[in-house]
């Protein structure tokens, strides 16, 4: 039975992450359809893993056997599939609101937004916001792109901030409000907050934040980030700072 089980809940595993991973698939579905399908697959990955260790401790008692196998990729599937992302949405249901954006994905994660594994780090920060909140421009800089990337990105601004020889990336905007060659101020709005590109699911939405030092050397954008925006606050001139790209 278990088997029988993962036959069905592994597959959508792997369809929930093509579809994470996808934005031809992500953004031609209804937007409740990968969630709905991941709950689906973790109900079924739970039932396969009673239904295995119930398997395994009737197979001892009565024949002093071992049914291991089932157990293992029971139990594996469950903290893919199961644990991670449930830890992951307890934290957004948690979280508290105001104060510091919540951070959903970190530099160099190898989990997702929504809690699932990742082929490859994380090449910049999540910060949780609301559809349509305002996305910010991090430091003083002129935007050098601003557009519809076609790709897991989806509408991207880039500004380059000189002199300092850095480029910031902000992703998944659902409207841009700057044209390139356009010079903008630090906690300027530069975009509406959305999902385009890699499709956030509901109550996942976030500003992707990437930091790069040219020619393409990517950072960690936290350990430049001083706090909120404030405008009354006077910030270093003689190096780079950045500030959160969302309200705080």
């Amino acid at each position: 039975m278990a088997g029988r089980i993962l036959l069905f809940a592994l597959p959508t595993g792997v369809v929930v992450f093509l579809g994470a991973s996808s934005p031809a698939l992500a953004q031609r579905t209804p937007r409740f359809f990968f969630p709905v399908l991941a709950a689906v697959g973790a109900a079924l990955v739970l039932y396969a893993l009673a239904a295995s260790v119930v398997r395994f401790l009737r197979s001892y008692r009565r024949h002093q056997r071992f049914h291991v196998l089932p157990v293992v990729v029971s139990l594996v599937a469950t903290v893919f599939l199961v644990v991670l992302p449930s830890t992951r949405l307890l934290g957004v249901i948690t979280a508290p609101l105001g104060g510091v954006p919540r951070i959903l994905a970190g530099f160099g994660d190898w989990v997702s937004a929504e809690g699932y594994p990742r082929l490859s780090p994380h090449r910049g920060i999540d910060f949780s916001g609301k559809i349509s909140a305002d996305v910010l421009a991090a430091a003083d800089g002129r935007v050098a792109v601003a557009e519809d990337s076609r790709d897991l990105c989806g509408l991207k601004v880039v500004i380059v901030h000189e002199p300092y020889g850095y480029l910031t990336i902000y992703c998944h905007s659902s409207a841009l409000t700057v044209q390139p060659g356009e010079m903008v101020k630090r906690g300027q709005r530069i975009g509406a907050l959305g999902t385009t590109g890699q499709r956030a699911w509901p109550g996942f939405e976030h500003v992707h934040l990437e930091l790069w030092r040219r020619p393409g050397h990517l950072e960690d954008p936290a350990s430049w980030i001083v706090g909120c925006f404030d405008g009354e606050r006077s910030y270093p001139a003689d190096r780079l700072v950045l500030t959160y790209p969302v309200k705080c």
